[in-house]
């Protein structure tokens, strides 16, 4: 009888598991941290499920034609569960285009160690679609060509407009240099905010993305989920990479406001963390690969602080700028005041350019071992400011 009713009991599970919707990928995916080895996949699911991404080569085959090697959602040997996925592929060959798919199984029940169902699968559907392609850096490339947007606000319209034309153009990547919200209130903040409209657009087209924490995603509810959005090498918001000639070098100048303001009840810690920010820096700035790089461009949500600059971009100038200056850095490129400024006065205690882009435009770069190019394009395409940056021996 015991047994009986186990048995029953197994299967009415399973005809409640078999009745349950399919658990569906519902945002992304997008492209980070492209080196010449490997690549990072972010994308989310309509409810919990274990992640996977399938690898093939770019050689005609077809994606079914092969048992495909599969790269999984795992941390400490073991798949996590969640809506959120990130996925690190390596191993792979430099300067050679894959192409991939994002794979889930959706959780059903999960009783821990007793039982857990997983639903049949679903992801990138590729009898309908290509499947998605990357390419891996060529350490030999000479020019690097990307763009940067900054200062969204979940004005996604605007943010549309600005990229609209990178499945042509093929920008290297984009950089989104900080404040994609005003606060971060859900999981859906930054999705809706531009991530939904960047893996629309600049997926398909294999262009990854770089993240630059700004201000205001220091706030809100869900303000510490960046990372599980923007996972770094260095599991901070500050990090470094390599594209072509040029050595990028991310810095988080956290809030603008001193962290006792009220408007952070008491839960605010950027002076430590700019602390420990600057420590990694200095050792950063003395290493072998930054030191050898034809160009050094730095890339930060705010400016280091003038004369009248409130707390945030003070601390900047007081704990990153000595460790920047003298050091043969190229161009310094902003955002936070929502309009563009070229400032080349030293009047920042710095002994290079910056460029603060305005929250309406899109800045594109083009840098090689000769000099860096900028343009400064509005939402209708036009070209509305022009700088050149002659490389010289720093």
């Amino acid at each position: 009888m015991k047994r009986t009713i186990l048995l029953l009991g197994l299967l009415l599970t399973t005809a409640a598991a078999a009745a349950q919707p399919r658990i569906r990928v519902e945002h992304g995916p997008y492209l980070l941290n492209v080196t010449d080895e490997g690549f990072t996949v972010v994308w989310s699911s309509t409810a919990d499920a274990a992640g996977w991404v399938e690898l093939a080569p770019d050689d005609g085959s077809h994606f079914y034609a092969a048992e495909r090697p599969k790269f999984r959602d795992s941390h400490l040997g073991r798949q996590r569960i969640g809506r959120m996925h990130s996925v690190r592929v390596s191993g792979l060959k430099p300067g050679t285009t894959y192409r991939y798919r994002i794979m889930q199984r959706g959780v059903v029940l999960n009783e821990g160690n007793k039982r857990v169902i997983l639903d049949e699968g679903f992801g990138s559907d590729i009898l309908k679609h290509k499947p998605y392609t990357v390419t891996t850096l060529d350490p030999a490339q000479e020019k690097v060509d990307f763009w940067v947007v900054n200062d969204i606000h979940s004005r996604d319209s605007v943010f549309r407009l600005l990229i609209r034309s990178a499945p042509k153009e093929k920008p290297d990547f984009v950089c989104l240099n900080g404040d994609l919200a005003t606060q971060i209130e859900t999981p859906e903040t930054l999705w809706d905010a531009c991530l939904a409209s960047a893996s629309e657009i600049l997926t398909p087209a294999g262009i990854p993305l770089a993240a630059v924490r700004g201000n205001h995603e220091n706030r809100g509810v869900c303000s510490g989920c960046w990372s599980d959005f923007f996972p770094s090498p260095t599991g901070e918001t500050y990090y470094t990479f390599r594209r072509g000639p040029v050595f990028f070098l991310v810095l988080d100048g956290c809030e603008d406001k001193p962290y006792s303001d009220i408007r952070y009840y008491g839960l605010g810690d950027w002076d430590a963390y700019r602390q420990r920010e600057a420590a990694w820096l200095k050792e950063i700035v003395r290493s072998e690969e930054f030191r050898t790089a034809p160009v050094r461009i730095v890339l930060i949500h705010m400016i280091p602080g003038g004369e009248a600059s409130w707390y945030g971009e003070q601390q900047i100038r007081r704990l990153f700028v000595p460790e920047l200056v003298g050091k043969g850095i190229d161009l310094m490129l902003c955002g936070h005041y929502h309009r563009y400024q070229w400032i080349d006065d030293g009047s920042r205690g710095v002994d290079f350019p910056i460029l603060v882009n305005s929250n309406n435009d899109c800045l594109r770069v083009s840098a090689d071992a000769k000099g860096i190019d900028l343009k400064v394009v509005n939402t209708a395409g036009a070209v509305i400011k022009q700088h050149r940056i002659d490389k010289k021996n720093k």
